[in-house]
């Protein structure tokens, strides 16, 4: 009787950082739905999947990358950065990840940023504005790209949700056992 006692508070911590985690996660969730480009000012993280083979065989199609919120000032050249650039003058900017090679002032007096891509000898011909920096690479997740895509995608969602739901069932009934 005294184990199971002991055991309780256990419990209950465990359980408080669980709802914490939980509650943590879905509105980081919510957050990247709705505003994308705060995430990494709240969290001083973000990820993003990689769509493009530009910086391969360091970042492949597909990984999974953890961009670290940064001050543009403190990047040296080499350090890999994520940055929103419009590659096709349509207006919409895409988030690019790249070498960043070096900061120069512009025609204007304005500090901008340049980056090169992996195994390339000449910077990428696009200036970067400092307010464009999103952030500083630190983790790949190699191919987890592909299972968020799955779960993002109406199937995948079909299946998490119904994969749940028979957990729940599963767990319910081998309590109600017990």
């Amino acid at each position: 009787m005294e184990d199971v006692n002991k055991r309780k508070p256990i419990k209950i911590i465990v359980n408080i950082f669980s709802y914490i985690l939980l509650f943590i996660i879905i509105i980081y969730i919510i957050m990247n739905i709705f505003f994308p480009r705060r995430i990494i000012k709240i969290f001083q993280l973000q990820h993003y999947i990689v769509k493009t083979d530009s910086m391969e065989p360091v970042i492949n199609v597909d990984d999974v990358i953890i961009i670290k919120n940064i001050k543009p000032e403190n990047l040296q050249p080499g350090d890999i950065i994520s940055f929103y650039i419009d590659l096709d003058n349509n207006g919409n900017e895409e988030i690019v990840t790249h070498y960043f090679y070096d900061r120069v002032v512009d025609g204007e007096g304005m500090v901008v940023y340049r980056s090169i891509k992996n195994m390339s000898t000449e910077p990428d011909n696009w200036e970067i504005e400092e307010n464009n920096i999103i952030g500083k690479y630190i983790l790949r997740i190699p191919k987890a790209g592909r299972i968020i895509r799955f779960i993002r995608h109406p199937i995948g969602l079909v299946v998490l949700t119904v994969n749940i739901i028979v957990i729940y069932l599963i767990v319910n009934l081998l309590r109600k056992k017990q």
